[in-house]
């Protein structure tokens, strides 16, 4: 009696597991894939709009198949290979990239469905925009610079490229070869900072070539340049003179800035007042790099009135000086005063302008900016921590600190790479815009110095 109960529960068992495995139709738990041999339909194409180096392709889908799974954009490089672009069945759109040349390029789509049916083709045919490495080609400037070139060019759109640069080089006797350096290529994907310095290079003619090559394995032409680089020296301090034609003035304190600021007839903003003749801008350009030199106040306005609060400092501060020498500058240095109440505190400049002019500038003490030409703007660094300043900081403002002319200008308006003879030094701003004066050891200055 109980074997026959048992059999009867077994026969049970095995049909209900039949009847599952009926209603889900796996096995082992795995269900069965359908498939089909019917392909797709084939694409319709709605709209082309060409881009910069590719074509924005938009489509429709074949209409009543939710089985399609991808979309596939193909076409034929210049180097022969097929390049290949995919987007899923919820995209009504794929952006074809990688082309050069402004050529009618033909684009192949299908769809593709859930059991790997290919529609047939729809075939596209466009011609694409300029390729971001041609439009950079195209808008490259090469000028020379200190111990080398400096380059330009447009990214509007921040691709990513390489420059590579190339140059003459002996690699076998007698034998000259126009060869890449590899040590020199550019790799960049910024559309702001579209600018590179290649150095060092001597102060000589030099054949100098660049092509630009991008992730598709696209490279543009070669733009041919004769470069000669400007060689650098070190402005002889000696030379350097302090002019009064701005009518500098020296005085222990500050002065009001509508009585002794700026000159009546010209409308032009004096020189500064400094402290002492020990302490005068020509102090400035002496070769002592420590101790306490220059010390010049800054005009106030108002400094009469009885009210603090209606006093009002002017933070320009003017020097001017005859370099007895015509110069195209490279860098500067400036040394401050070297007690720690000056690094990165007090007096010490922290933004300034360097302006220019020359012999012919017949007006260049009568009129200012007039023919003045602003060779450059430049704004000091700050520590990480002012209450916690490192070794490395602290030797870098006391001994190192300096400013690239042309690279380290933060003005559109300046003309980094002129060359002059009188220079007006326009102090800015001190780290402490409250202090009510200026000073500085020693102002050291590089260049290409053409007599």
């Amino acid at each position: 009696m109980n074997m026959k109960r048992y059999i009867s529960n077994l026969q049970i068992a095995l049909i209900g597991a039949l009847l599952l495995f009926a209603c889900t139709e796996s096995y082992l738990g795995i269900e069965q894939v359908k498939t089909s041999s019917v392909k797709p339909d084939k694409i319709t194409v709605n709209e082309v709009k060409p881009k910069s180096g590719g074509l924005e392709i938009h489509f429709s889908l074949p209409k009543g198949n939710p089985n399609i799974e991808q979309v596939v954009a193909a076409y034929i490089n210049k180097q022969g290979e097929k390049m290949e672009f995919t987007v899923s069945r919820y995209s009504s759109s794929v952006l074809v990239e990688g082309m050069t040349g402004t050529n009618e390029i033909a684009v192949e789509l299908i769809c593709i469905d859930s059991s790997g049916n290919k529609s047939d083709i729809t075939v596209v045919k466009a011609v694409p925009l300029l390729s971001p490495i041609e439009i950079a080609l195209q808008s490259m400037s090469v000028e020379p610079a200190f111990g080398g070139v400096k380059i330009i060019w447009q990214n509007l759109g921040g691709h990513q490229f390489a420059i590579h640069v190339l140059t003459e080089d002996t690699l076998q006797k007698g034998v000259v070869s126009f060869v890449e350096d590899p040590s020199k290529t550019i790799y960049t994907s910024d559309s702001v900072k579209t600018l590179a310095y290649i150095r060092p290079y001597p102060y000589a003619e030099k054949k100098f070539g660049f092509s630009i090559t991008d992730k598709w394995g696209n490279r543009s032409d070669t733009l041919i340049a004769f470069i000669t680089p400007y060689k650098e020296q070190l402005v002889d301090y000696n030379r350097v003179k302090a002019v009064t034609f701005f009518n500098p003035t020296l005085y222990g304190g500050n002065r009001d800035y509508a009585t002794y600021g700026i000159n009546p007839a010209t409308g032009i903003q004096n020189d500064g007042n400094a402290h002492g003749a020990s302490f005068a801008p020509q102090t400035m350009f002496n070769g002592v790099k420590t101790g306490s030199l220059f010390l010049g106040y800054k005009f106030v306005k108002n400094l009469s009135d009885p009210d603090p609060a209606n006093r009002v400092m002017v933070q320009d501060y003017y020097l001017t000086f005859d370099l007895n020498m015509y110069v195209r500058l490279s860098r500067v240095k400036i040394y401050p005063r070297t007690s720690s109440s000056y690094t990165y505190k007090r007096s010490s400049p922290k933004r300034f302008r360097i302006w220019g002019t020359d012999d012919a500038n017949n007006e260049r003490w009568s009129k200012f900016p007039g023919s003045w030409t602003l060779i450059g703007e430049y704004v000091g660094k700050d520590p990480v921590n002012p209450d916690s300043l490192t070794p490395e900081e602290i030797t870098y403002f006391n001994e190192n600190q300096e400013y690239l002319i042309s690279e380290e200008n933060v003005n559109p308006d300046a003309y980094p790479t002129t060359l002059f003879r009188y220079m007006r030094l326009q102090l800015m701003e001190s780290y402490n815009k409250n202090e009510g004066f200026y000073t500085i050891n020693e102002f050291q200055m590089y260049g290409d110095i053409q007599e």
